[in-house]
């Protein structure tokens, strides 16, 4: 995946992570930490899967920066 791709899923993922805290689903920052452990989880699965947890990482920690400056991270 190319560093384009890469932070065009990240910026669709925030808006997510908007979207399902204004329909009360869960805040944003729930939802970067949902993405965090799936690449933890991810990582552990084998070496196979190292490229792949560290997108997963990366996206997780947009959806976090977003989440800051949305607010919510220091909401909860």
């Amino acid at each position: 995946m190319d560093e384009d791709a890469l932070f065009a899923v990240g910026s669709i993922l925030a808006a997510l992570g908007g979207v399902l805290e204004r329909k009360g689903v869960c805040t944003t920052n729930e939802f970067a930490e949902t993405l965090g452990s799936v690449a933890l989880m991810t990582a552990e699965s084998g070496d196979q899967y190292k490229n792949r947890a560290g997108y997963i990482g990366s996206w997780a920690q947009m959806v976090r920066a977003a989440a800051e400056h949305s607010g919510s991270a220091r909401e909860h």
